[in-house]
């Protein structure tokens, strides 16, 4: 189950105390969460303030070391008081040595997770748009399939000779990203032997396609939904489920309604992840989704294992 930070993404002096608690050995677990996607922003804008006010503090230090030398060059402080200061002084050094290498530590590595998540965001918007574009030309290809004009044929032969950019196989086309992602969008659950490993636990294709439910029906400014509204979208997106063998068995054993009880398992599996959480609000029960970004990620995970589209390291 992913951590949860006892502090919102608009209260950074929470997030100062918990991160510098965080550096001590004892604490070290917290990282995982503090660097996730949906942290590691207001984290790294942490840690530069904390490495701000530790270079202010080192700043002071060393202004006041030279003072107390030059009062004890004017004879202004006893070599008793100097040596006193210079003490505390050097004892200072090694604790903030320390500190400081702790620190940025874990600056580093927020500032590449910081970077990673900005750059990726850009390249998946621009493949994304990219994608669109093409599978937009291939239903209209397939849309006037026997009619098409030489323009039409010219542009999807155009297409079908751009590269998309892939790591792992370099003959990877356009067209075969659009032939991907045309299976990208049918139902998860209908792959056969489909199953996942997300969070160290087996997920089904029909979690997934209730995750992609979940997506579509919340948002970041509305994470709640209406459960008989959600049971309902899932009866008219299922109708393949009514028709199987399982469904068949369990009406014969009056279990109630298959599709629902495939969505009862699937909701069960997310809420024990953390993802969503099933309450009551004036006797309605409502869905809220916790954890957005996993839900994204449980979906680009079957995705990537099901429909690669190409991964790339920019």
């Amino acid at each position: 189950m992913p951590n949860s930070l006892p502090y919102d993404l608009a209260n950074d002096e929470d997030a100062e105390h918990y991160i510098r608690e965080a550096f001590t050995p004892s604490h070290r677990d917290r990282w995982e969460a503090l660097l996730a996607d949906d942290r590691v922003s207001q984290t790294y804008r942490v840690l530069k303030t904390i490495e701000a006010q530790a270079s202010h503090t080192a700043t002071c230090r060393r202004d006041q070391i030279k003072l107390a030398e030059k009062q004890h060059d004017a004879g202004l402080m006893t070599a008793v008081e100097h040596t006193s200061q210079y003490r505390e002084f050097i004892a200072w050094r090694e604790r903030a040595s320390g500190f400081n290498t702790v620190l940025h530590q874990y600056l580093a590595l927020a500032a590449d997770r910081f970077r990673l998540i900005h750059r990726d965001s850009v390249v998946e918007s621009l493949r994304h748009s990219l994608l669109a574009l093409a599978v937009a030309v291939d239903d209209h290809r397939q849309a006037h399939a026997g009619e098409e004009s030489l323009a039409d044929i010219a542009l999807w032969a155009r297409l079908q000779l751009l590269p998309w950019p892939n790591s792992a196989n370099a003959s990877y086309r356009l067209a075969d990203a659009v032939a991907a992602e045309r299976g990208r969008r049918g139902a998860a659950r209908r792959i056969k032997n489909g199953l996942i490993e997300f969070q160290g636990t087996p997920v089904t294709g029909e979690t997934v396609d209730v995750a992609d439910l979940l997506l579509e029906i919340t948002d970041h400014a509305q994470p709640t939904c209406d459960r008989t509204r959600l049971v309902e979208l899932w009866h008219q997106r299922t109708p393949d489920l009514i028709h199987s063998p399982a469904a068949k068995v369990a009406a014969t054993k009056h279990n109630g309604r298959y599709t629902t009880h495939r969505l009862r398992r699937s909701l069960t599996y997310l809420e024990l992840q953390g993802l969503i959480a099933r309450t009551t609000h004036e006797n309605k029960p409502e869905i809220t989704v916790l954890n957005r970004a996993a839900l994204i990620v449980l979906r680009r995970q079957w995705d990537k294992e099901h429909f690669p589209l190409g991964d790339t390291d920019f």
